[in-house]
């Protein structure tokens, strides 16, 4: 089991070495800062001119290569702190892949309590989570959740602390951090997307009704899907579009479990969030996700009332709906593995 110690304790330097440390780590942060700024403003006037996003070049490389070069000789932790952290912020920007033995570097040698992480804390989350064990990576995250003397990485760790409990359906945990984000953190961005989430899911909560919707099928003009069209029978809703990683990753579990399923009454409704009903054809023509179930596509995606009423905010969405058109189940349940799980809890085995 892989385990990261935090960094252990440096021998105190003198003040003015300290003082010299810190704004020099500073220094690097601020270069970043600034060169992504630049960076932005390239990129915006390149679409200006009409020119594709994939053939703009940001120009990283350079100053990723600096800071290799720097870690090489610096010795001195907060700066070498800022320059890994940096160059964890510039790979996927650069073009090049974040790699398991940079994110080791990383929190092998950056403490929890790093001001670096400033520079962007998200960052944090996904170095930690994806190197650690789960123990290490809690004690990681709380270090930096209670002690970080930024409040954004506090915040925003909090906040993490919610969506975990959210979606692990664990209520003690979200409510605390619900009722931590609304006492110290009240104003930020984060809060009003937690309280955003309750109000979305809601909308789909197991035990109501759900709700109301007419759409036109996608391979019949003639067809048009509503509640009443699926009535006795086990409707899982698919919200997903081409475009969507996740979503296509979904599609061996989904054809698996409606090839099992589809004798014991399981339909499946999948409304595309696609630019254009044309996307959808080319990629139903591999016979690996070819769909064979009722398709329609929903205009203007996640602006759409039914998306709206349904309480759409990210795609894979999967929705169960029991034969009296009341909503049984809904996402982690329905992804993966637990999907057959689900499903034979209400439909049976196959």
């Amino acid at each position: 089991m892989f385990h990261v110690p935090f960094p252990a304790a440096q021998t105190t330097p003198t003040p003015a070495a300290s003082v010299d440390a810190a704004k020099d780590a500073k220094a690097v942060l601020n270069e970043v800062q600034t060169r992504m700024k630049a960076v932005q403003e390239a990129y915006t006037l390149h679409i200006s001119f009409g020119k594709s996003r994939a053939s703009f070049d940001p120009h990283l490389l350079p100053m990723m290569e600096s800071f290799d070069a720097r870690l090489n000789t610096e010795k001195r932790p907060e700066v070498r702190h800022s320059l890994l952290v940096a160059k964890l912020y510039l790979a996927p920007r650069a073009g090049t892949k974040v790699t398991p033995e940079l994110r080791q570097e990383v929190v092998g040698e950056v403490p929890p309590t790093s001001p670096a992480w400033s520079l962007e804390p998200s960052l944090l989350l996904s170095a930690v989570g994806a190197l650690m064990a789960e123990k290490a990576a809690e004690d990681y995250l709380t270090e930096a959740r209670e002690h970080h003397a930024d409040p954004r990485v506090r915040g925003l760790l909090v906040y993490n602390q919610f969506q975990e409990g959210f979606y692990g359906k664990n209520e003690k945990l979200w409510m605390g951090a619900l009722a931590q984000l609304d006492k110290e953190y009240a104003k930020e961005p984060y809060t009003k997307e937690a309280h955003r989430m309750l109000e979305y899911a809601a909308k789909t909560a197991v035990g109501i009704t759900a709700p109301a919707f007419s759409i036109k099928s996608l391979d019949d003009s003639k067809q048009t899907f509503t509640n009443a069209s699926f009535a006795g029978k086990y409707l899982l809703v698919d919200f997903w579009a081409t475009w969507c990683g996740p979503c296509r990753s979904e599609m061996p579990s989904l054809h698996a479990a409606y090839g099992k399923f589809k004798g014991k009454g399981l339909q499946i409704l999948s409304l595309s969030f696609d630019q254009k009903p044309e996307d959808i054809a080319p990629y139903r023509a591999d016979p690996t996700h070819a769909m064979p179930w009722n398709h329609a596509f929903v205009e203007e995606g996640f602006q759409n009332p039914l998306a709206v009423a349904y309480g759409v905010r990210g795609i894979p969405k999967p929705i169960l709906v029991g034969p009296e058109g009341k909503i049984l189940a809904t996402e982690n349940d329905l992804r993966g593995n637990n999907l057959e799980k689900t499903l034979e809890k209400f439909l049976g085995k196959p």
